[in-house]
């Protein structure tokens, strides 16, 4: 008996635990890509990236890209030499265990030539970060070079972008949609990224792809919704090295709350939504971040593992750095700052999402009265993860703010968003036959006619308060 009552008082925490264990598997799923991505062969690789810089396209670094501020090609030789340095008779596994790496725009051509003449690199192991996008980029190097890897990532990039616009728009309203993506587009240089920083692209991809998984489970049930942001968190963590996770942990915890608050118009319910997905989606980042330092650590040995952690850690959070601050809210500072000053589009995007906010609010106001406002508050609290994140990790926030900025333009999507669910309307239920024998003797109500209002097109939810 004492069993049947423990088990009844653990049933609600089933789901939970049934989650967890499928992340784990998922390590495991994921660690298999990597020995995929490691099993494609290092010469063309190396042949077409030694093309890339007799033609002047790997690299180099202070590359303007031309939307206001430099380009990442730091990041991207890292991304484009993951992999390279081994020898040719260790095995795919081995390789993506410690996950070699060549060194970056400076030092990256005089390698490539020495590994095409037959040298192994020595210590060159990257095993901090997951390097998920090998499975990619490897492939798409050997067979079209460095080029055709901008096209691809580019397109990814466009694919995705459109996604979640769609998804988040056929589950809430197109302004919705709109307000979501649309801050981030014309307030970052995603668009150049292709050209300039391919590797910018493949993370900003996988952003929209944490929002498309996230607002189409939330579509289906509660569960669904906060598996889509676990497994948006964990592929996130996979290929990215810690650019801007605070973006999608902001837009995909933003999703679900909309998305439900969509389909149920229960404020208790969709901030339980929202703190579920703003809980799942760290958890699920940190989940996978560790478990490629324990496969390291089993492999490598866990004291060398600990070692490279505790450094890279310690760094990131408070390590000392040319014209970094310690002082307490640095991190937001200066990437705010960086936003307004080298986005030539930041004034024009602050305008047009405070607009945008103010009259999803006096609508709210006009349709609802003033506790519709308490929707656009719960909507907007993920836009908190971004200043919070500037802080936690300040010192990485300052030195890499030419990306990190990104967080400023999609925080006030999150709230520009959030204040035009707050005025959406609800969506009248469908009307049975005799009802629609009738329906052109019946004056429409504010419900049926907001229907053919463009301004009432933020709403769509699926339930009638």
């Amino acid at each position: 008996m004492s069993g049947e009552r423990t088990g009844g008082r653990l049933a609600p925490l089933r789901p939970w635990f049934q989650g967890l264990g499928m992340l784990l598997v998922l390590q495991f799923a994921l660690f298999g890509l990597l020995v995929l991505g490691q099993a494609v062969p290092d010469r063309p690789i190396v042949e077409n990236l030694l093309t890339a810089v007799e033609d002047g396209t790997y690299g180099p670094l202070g590359v303007a890209d031309r939307m206001g501020t430099p380009a990442d090609t730091f990041t991207e030789c890292v991304v484009a030499g993951t992999g390279l340095g081994a020898s040719p008779e260790e095995s795919a596994f081995s390789r993506a265990v410690r996950m070699p790496r060549i060194a970056t725009c400076g030092g990256g051509p005089e390698q490539l030539r020495a590994i095409s003449e037959g040298a192994v690199l020595a210590d060159n192991d990257y095993f901090k970060y997951w390097a998920g996008y090998t499975v990619l980029t490897r492939p798409v190097l050997a067979l079209a070079g460095l080029e055709g890897l901008r096209i691809v990532s580019g397109t990814l990039m466009v694919v995705t972008l459109a996604g979640a616009f769609l998804a988040v728009r056929a589950r809430t309203s197109t302004a919705v949609g709109l307000a979501l993506v649309l801050p981030y587009v014309a307030g970052t240089n995603l668009l150049s990224t292709p050209s300039t920083s391919f590797s910018q692209s493949i993370s900003i991809a996988f952003i929209f792809l944490s929002v498309i998984l996230s607002a189409a489970g939330a579509g289906r049930s509660p569960r669904l919704g906060y598996a889509g942001v676990g497994l948006g968190a964990a592929l996130f963590c996979f290929v990215d090295l810690l650019t801007t996770p605070a973006v999608p942990w902001a837009m995909s915890a933003f999703a679900v709350g909309a998305v439900t608050w969509f389909r149920r118009r229960e404020l208790g319910t969709t901030f339980l939504a929202v703190l579920l997905s703003g809980i799942v989606w760290p958890v699920a980042f940190a989940v996978t971040w560790a478990s490629r330092w324990v496969i390291a650590g089993a492999f490598l040995g866990f004291p060398n593992t600990v070692e490279v952690v505790r450094r890279n850690v310690g760094f990131r959070t408070g390590g000392e750095h040319v014209n970094v601050s310690d002082a307490f809210g640095a991190g937001l500072r200066v990437n705010a700052s960086y936003w307004w000053n080298a986005v030539p589009t930041a004034e024009l995007v602050l305008a047009g999402c405070v607009l945008a906010a103010a009259a999803g609010l006096l609508l709210a106001l006009r349709r609802g009265g003033p506790s519709r406002w308490a929707v656009a508050l719960v909507l907007a609290l993920p836009a908190a993860v971004v200043p919070v994140w500037y802080a936690v990790l300040s010192n990485h926030s300052q030195i890499h703010a030419l990306f990190v900025n990104r967080g400023v333009p999609a925080a006030l999507a999150v709230v520009t968003a959030a204040c035009l669910v707050a005025a959406a309307l609800p969506r009248p239920e469908p009307a049975a036959p005799a009802e629609v024998e009738r329906e052109d003797s019946v004056p429409p109500d504010e419900d049926t006619a907001a229907r053919h209002d463009p301004v009432s097109e933020v709403a769509a939810p699926t339930r009638a308060t």
